[in-house]
């Protein structure tokens, strides 16, 4: 998409400059028309990074949006509103959104074009999940709300996560670099012959570095691989995927949970506008990323044609929750189940990422703490050994 700055005469004899965003200049003048009689189309140069909406701005824009469409205001006269009395990038963004809908696209589809940086990819998911219902200003406050949950556990744990690895990573090195040059170099040094290094047998440090050495390789290995199930994994086979990750305590909350939140507001929203429970689940999977949950979801749907109960083919979800899911006797008790089972799957989510900095640190703290205790074996322990030789 490009950015387009046009300056037009509206209806009411102003003239006016807006930006546009379009696939082409034909694209871009059709669009512009829409406001008026078109004087000059020129393309945006944009050079450097592209500033992004920032979190608190995008704060501001979904309340002052949410509130409009829930006043019954328009959708198009809420985002003309926004970009005409608001200022810098809250105003650029408001505008192309205007764009899309006035293009045809509904609000949901209008947020998906704009996407990242501006709008998060999760972000985008929540609104789609709840415009299905038709109560589009509810999806966009609740998209804001767990914007401000993650936002406030994710700047603790940005600064923490980059300290945790980088500390793992210098012990590491630290235990590397101590036993393959500080040690040899220390031992075939002339002090050493002349203190009398044939005396000194730090063998067993040898081997406790090689050890803690392996073991931290392991866990280097083990912590790609997981990263990978979740990135790369879960795009190839992302079913098989789903499946691994659901076997792992802890780990599946952090790759499964948001998505879990995500698909159950969406459901639970359909199911209290009246949506019919085959056709729900039927919108909810077409929504879904692939996998594990999509896959359910659509035994669901099958179910509900067959007469059985959909609750028990959502084998994604622990039996707890099915079991609260199957209890529910109406579409008013499903659609409040749904609602509690989403925020329940959200606040785990926001749980396991603050408490995985601390568990990372403590990891690295005890690393650290090893490395040292290597380097002081392989560096001043011998000169200790073979003095207290010499002297004894």
């Amino acid at each position: 998409m490009k950015a387009y700055i046009v300056q037009l005469k509206t209806r009411t004899g102003q003239v006016r400059t807006m930006e546009v965003v379009a696939e082409n200049d034909a694209a871009a003048m059709a669009l512009a028309r829409r406001n008026g009689r078109v004087l000059t189309l020129t393309r945006k140069r944009q050079f450097g990074v592209v500033k992004a909406l920032t979190p608190a701005d995008r704060q501001i824009f979904f309340t002052r949006l949410s509130a409009m469409l829930a006043s019954r205001v328009g959708t198009s006269d809420a985002l003309r509103l926004i970009r005409d009395t608001f200022s810098g990038k809250i105003k650029e963004v408001a505008g192309r959104l205007l764009n899309f809908v006035e293009s045809g696209d509904d609000l949901a589809g209008a947020f998906e074009k704009v996407g990242a940086p501006d709008f998060p990819e999760a972000t985008v998911a929540l609104i789609h999940a709840g415009s299905r219902s038709g109560e589009t200003w509810r999806a966009i406050k609740d998209a804001a709300d767990l914007e401000y949950q993650l936002a406030s556990v994710k700047k603790g744990a940005a600064g923490g996560l980059w300290v945790g690895i980088g500390s793992f990573a210098f012990a590491g090195l630290t235990i590397v670099v101590s036993t393959l040059y500080v040690g040899p170099k220390i031992m075939e040094s002339p002090m050493m012959s002349a203190l009398g290094k044939d005396a000194v047998d730090i063998g067993w440090i040898n081997t406790t570095a090689n050890v803690i050495g392996y073991f931290m390789a392991f866990i280097m290995a083990l912590g790609f691989l997981m990263v990978g199930l979740a990135f790369i994994g879960r795009k190839l086979v992302p079913v098989k995927a789903d499946e691994v990750v659901l076997k792992i305590p802890y780990y599946k909350d952090l790759v499964l949970a948001r998505n879990n939140y995500i698909t159950l507001y969406g459901l639970g929203l359909l199911m209290r506008a009246g949506v019919r429970t085959e056709e729900a689940l039927s919108l909810t999977a077409a929504g879904a990323p692939k996998g594990a949950l999509r896959r359910d979801l659509e035994d669901a749907a099958q179910a509900v044609r067959s007469g059985r109960p959909w609750a028990h083919a959502l084998q994604t979800f622990h039996p707890t929750d099915r079991a609260a899911l199957s209890s529910a006797v109406d579409r008013e008790q499903v659609a409040n189940t749904l609602d509690n089972l989403a925020r329940q799957y959200r606040d785990l989510y926001a749980q396991r990422l603050g408490s995985l900095v601390p568990l990372l640190n403590l990891l690295s703290a005890l690393f650290l703490s090893l490395a040292g205790g290597i380097l002081f074996g392989q560096s001043i322990l011998p000169m200790l050994l073979a003095s207290k030789d010499m002297l004894g």
